[in-house]
């Protein structure tokens, strides 16, 4: 499977022909979308969710109550395209098999408490994206998305869920708010022996599995 990594939160995999997109937000860049035929969603956050662009695909997308209402309101077209997901469920996705994870955006400021609702999909049993949050699965993964940045973010929980999911490799993911330098500082943190960390940039490809 190949893993290409979009601006901040969104990758893009590919298996056997087919394409999944996930978290294509207001970052992503317009080549993220070329080919898609499904899309997740994690959360309804800009940065994760692109309205504007999402609406104008005739695709399937699976994602949270919050982002269905969203769409619905904005893009009424789409309604017949979304089905909305919960932790623990596990679906197929143009030929990829999923699993959500979670319920909860992690929390910004303990003053308004837990933002939206966000679920985290393991991809093939292979790909862990967690959106806003470091939910971790209940099982293996080759891939660990980490977010390393993010007004919600910390460091120790994020080294926490690193190294709790002691995937085979980790990669940086929601990085838009971070310098060159800052990244490299990253790296750092969460880079080990046991659990190589990659820094991808916008447009590059790994393999997976």
């Amino acid at each position: 499977m190949k893993l290409t990594k979009y601006t901040h939160a969104c990758v893009r995999l590919e298996k056997d022909g087919k394409v999944l997109l996930v978290d294509p937000g207001t970052f992503s860049e317009d080549e993220a979308f070329s080919g898609a035929d499904a899309i997740l969603v994690t959360h309804e956050h800009q940065d994760h969710l692109d309205v504007e662009r999402i609406k104008g695909l005739d695709l399937p997308i699976w994602t949270t109550a919050g982002v269905a209402a969203q769409l619905a309101e904005q893009a009424p077209q789409l309604d017949e395209r979304i089905t909305v997901v919960e932790d623990g469920q596990a679906f197929e996705a143009a030929g990829f098999a999923v699993r959500a994870y979670g319920k909860d955006h992690a929390i910004i400021l303990p003053e308004l408490g837990v933002p939206c609702d966000n679920v985290g999909y393991l991809i093939e049993d292979a790909v862990y994206h967690p959106g806003d949050s470091f939910t971790q699965p209940d099982r293996k993964v080759h891939t660990n998305l980490v977010p390393i940045s993010g007004p919600w973010f910390s460091l120790p929980p994020a080294v926490e869920y690193a190294r709790a999911i002691n995937a085979q490799q980790t990669l940086g993911i929601h990085e838009a708010l971070l310098s060159p330098i800052g990244q490299g500082m990253m790296q750092r943190f969460l880079n080990s022996d046991e659990r190589p960390y990659l820094s991808v940039p916008p447009g590059d490809s790994v393999e997976v599995g």
